[in-house]
């Protein structure tokens, strides 16, 4: 769970490129791995100040994100979708 000001220096795009790489992850795998695995939930909120750019790329990355991994069939098998 990360919930603050959105920043560059303060992690959300590497957590989120973490969350894309358990995602392809959970792709890759077999319906038995896949039973085998631990469900993640990921928490992302914040706010960025109206002119800084690149938080607000962020955020679009977030909502990116969220927009597609909850509609794939993996998330199906842990409950989300």
């Amino acid at each position: 769970m990360q919930i603050k000001r959105i920043h560059e220096y303060k992690r959300q795009y590497l957590n989120m490129l973490s969350v894309l790489w358990r995602y392809k992850q959970l792709k890759k795998m077999t319906p038995e791995e896949r039973a085998n695995s631990v469900p993640r939930v990921v928490v992302v909120g914040g706010k960025a100040a109206s002119a800084y750019n690149m938080a607000k790329r962020i955020i679009r990355l977030v909502t990116a994100i969220g927009d597609k991994v909850p509609s794939h069939y993996v998330t199906a098998v842990f409950g989300l979708a």
